[in-house]
C-alpha cells in the first residue's frame, strides 16, 4: 500500500482500510488453493464485488474509506476478471484462428479440410467442457453475473460466428457435417447464459436444427 494517500484519515478509518487490506491477503491465499485458475479468479472476483458493494451501500463507510481506496477496489475486481477471461477463454477462441488452416501453394482450394474438421472438433470439446464445469459454478451477484456473460458473450460469439462464416461451406460440403459444425451462434448464446447459476446442466448442449 502507498501508506502517503492515509494521510489525514481517522484512526477508525485506517482500521476500516487495514481490515480490508487484511482480509484480501487472505483471500488471495484462499485463491491458490483451486486448482482450476479460472476459479480462483472467480473466487477473487465474487468476494471483492462483495465488499465493493458493501462499501458503496453505505455512505458511511464510503466517507471514511475515500473514493480513491475505493478505485483501488474497483482496479481489483477488473484486474480478476481480466484474469478470468484469459485463463479460460484465450485457448477457446485460439481454436477460431485461420492459423494452420490453408494449405499452402493453391489459391482456389486452400483450405485444409482435415484441419478444419479438427478445429471444429476442438473448439466444440473446449466448450462443452467450460459450459459444463461453469454452469455449476455460482456468482451470487445478479448484476455481476451478467456484466461476466456480456463479456464472455461479446469475445466468443462474434469469433463464432466470422470462423462459421468463412468455412461453413467447407465443412458441409463433405461428408457428415454435423459432427463438426455441432452448434449454432443461437445455441452458444442460449449456452452462455446458464453459466454461474451453480446447477449441473446437460453433458451435450442443444444441438443446432439440422
Amino acid at each position: 500500500m502507498d501508506f502517503s494517500e492515509l494521510e489525514g484519515k481517522t484512526p477508525l478509518a485506517l482500521h476500516l482500510i487495514w481490515i480490508i487490506v487484511i482480509l484480501q491477503f487472505n483471500l488471495e491465499g484462499k485463491s491458490k488453493h483451486y486448482k482450476d485458475t479460472s476459479l480462483a479468479h472467480l473466487f477473487m472476483m465474487n468476494n471483492v464485488h462483495y465488499i465493493v458493494q458493501k462499501i458503496k451501500g453505505s455512505p458511511e463507510l464510503r466517507e471514511m474509506i475515500g473514493d480513491d481506496y475505493l478505485k483501488k477496489m474497483t482496479g481489483k475486481l477488473r484486474q480478476a476478471a481480466t484474469n478470468y477471461q484469459r485463463a479460460t477463454w484465450v485457448k477457446v477462441l485460439y481454436c477460431l484462428r485461420d492459423e494452420g488452416l490453408h494449405v499452402s501453394g493453391g489459391f482456389s482450394s486452400g483450405v485444409s479440410k482435415s484441419a478444419l474438421r479438427e478445429r471444429f472438433k476442438s473448439f466444440n470439446a473446449m466448450f462443452e467442457e467450460v459450459h459444463r464445469t461453469q454452469a455449476v459454478w455460482l456468482v451470487p451477484d445478479s448484476q455481476l453475473r451478467e456484466e461476466l456473460r456480456i463479456s464472455i458473450s461479446e469475445k466468443l460469439i462474434p469469433a463464432y460466428r466470422s470462423f462459421l462464416g468463412r468455412f461453413r461451406s467447407h465443412i458441409e460440403s463433405g461428408k457428415h457435417p454435423e459432427n463438426y459444425i455441432k452448434y449454432s451462434v443461437e445455441d452458444l448464446e442460449n449456452a452462455v447464459l446458464d453459466f454461474f447459476e451453480g446447477c449441473p446442466v446437460s453433458q451435450h448442449l442443444r444441438r443446432r436444427s439440422q
